[in-house]
């Protein structure tokens, strides 16, 4: 077993031992485990270590106070729209709020790391680059698009509502004849980030250029998609975002517990982790039904 295997396997395990509390377990915690997380990347100097610790005390007292209370009125929405019956366009709206949530931590944390980068040696470099490349999903790419996208979507729909029903697969089935193959886009995608970052630390290493180069990988990576992927993504948006609608609509009253069993429990575990403020919450829930 790998050491990041081992690692993360003692994570998942604490997790399921603390009473089903492993969201806030993993959260809790991030102060240490960020650096289990680091270390299977990179291994950091005692210096850069020095330097790294007050930015993540940092970023997570920013996160907790700022962006928790933000998740939680989305999933309180999202909840809401889901009893009365999402839209397309709802879901289409989750799902682009989330891509924003993670765009706004990207764009907090992003000139930090590139301070951060400043130090990293040629040979960290190139273990980062190598350990990311290593990342790359091999299991799916001997299946056909077809066969894997109705594994996917199949586990994903059972993922929330606990069993999928024959019209329900009918609709899955359909959902994974119409969406496009994207698999060669994000594959040339990562290779064009990972080939953007080392000649990005290969240059004069100066604060500012570090961190216009550091804003393009985390916050604006969009940037280095391939030409036709942007059009492809947003078609196989729309394919999902109708799909699930009706998928949705199908679902009987066992699916509707099971999926509000486990949206209300990423929310209780939300409320724990931040207090249940309801002076500040309606108004955050206001903004994003708006």
């Amino acid at each position: 077993m790998s050491k990041r295997v081992r690692r993360w396997t003692v994570v998942l395990l604490l997790s399921v031992l603390l009473s089903g509390c492993g969201m806030r377990f993993v959260y809790n915690n991030l102060d240490w485990l960020a650096y289990w997380l680091i270390d299977d990347y990179v291994e950091l100097t005692e210096q850069q270590q020095q330097q790294f610790e007050p930015m993540l005390l940092d970023w997570l007292a920013w996160h907790r106070s700022s962006q928790l209370p933000i998740y939680l009125a989305q999933l309180q929405l999202l909840r809401a729209q889901i009893v009365a019956g999402i839209s397309p366009q709802q879901l289409k709206e989750q799902v682009a709020a989330w891509r924003e949530n993670l765009r706004v931590v990207a764009n907090y944390v992003y000139r930090d790391l590139a301070e951060l980068a400043q130090s990293a040696t040629p040979q960290q470099v190139n273990q980062f680059i190598s350990q990311l490349a290593q990342q790359q999903p091999t299991e799916h790419r001997q299946q056909s698009h077809l066969e894997y996208r109705q594994v996917h979507l199949s586990e994903s729909v059972e993922r929330w509502l606990g069993s999928v029903n024959a019209q329900q697969q009918v609709l899955i089935e359909r959902m994974a004849e119409q969406l496009v193959d994207t698999r060669p886009d994000w594959s040339a995608v990562q290779s064009k980030w990972q080939q953007y970052l080392a000649f990005s630390m290969s240059q004069p290493r100066q604060q500012a250029y570090l961190e216009q180069r550091f804003y393009v990988l985390l916050v604006e990576s969009e940037q280095l998609w391939p030409q036709p992927l942007a059009a492809r993504f947003t078609a196989n948006h729309q394919i999902w975002a109708q799909g699930m609608s009706e998928i949705l609509a199908l679902a009987n009253a066992k699916q509707k517990r099971h999926l509000l069993a486990k949206l209300d429990a990423y929310i209780e575990d939300l409320q724990l982790l931040i207090g249940d403020d309801s002076l500040t919450k309606p108004a955050v829930l206001a903004g994003l039904a708006n």
